[in-house]
């Protein structure tokens, strides 16, 4: 995944096809964790779940669209099979919403140095041996 801010890249996440890429942020009004999970599907993001403590403003199932279940502490929504487009745009909140973005193995805080910018996180195909060189820079924070 490509990760660029408003006017420079800042680097890219590693994402097999098949693995998750979740954007966890606390909401601004209610202040509870959401988890929000995406998947490329021929070169686009699509939202696969969305994983909340409880249903806030804005937030919870849309009658229609996937299968809401409890999941411990969480209630899921999975199945949801949206559509984004090639790019997800995402303006940063601030300290107290603490924006991130998780793969496998990896999660990068955009709060403490983005708050308040744009963000666009785009699926990007990288060659093995550049990746096995180590020369793809993680977006750092």
């Amino acid at each position: 995944m490509r990760v660029s801010g408003q006017d420079r890249p800042l680097g890219h996440l590693p994402l097999a096809e098949g693995e998750v890429l979740t954007v966890a942020y606390t909401h601004s009004i209610d202040g509870l964790p959401i988890e929000e999970d995406l998947l490329v599907e021929d070169g686009r993001l699509v939202v696969d779940a969305t994983r909340l403590h409880q249903f806030g403003a804005g937030m919870g199932q849309i009658p229609g669209e996937g299968t809401g279940r409890a999941d411990g502490q969480w209630w899921v929504v999975d199945g949801l099979d949206r559509d984004i487009g090639t790019e997800m745009v995402l303006r940063v909140g601030s300290a107290e919403v603490d924006h991130r973005l998780r793969v496998p193995g990896a999660e990068v805080e955009l709060s403490p140095c983005l708050a308040g910018e744009p963000v666009t996180v785009e699926p990007a195909r990288i060659s093995v041996l550049r990746s096995w060189l180590g020369s793809i820079p993680r977006p750092e924070c």
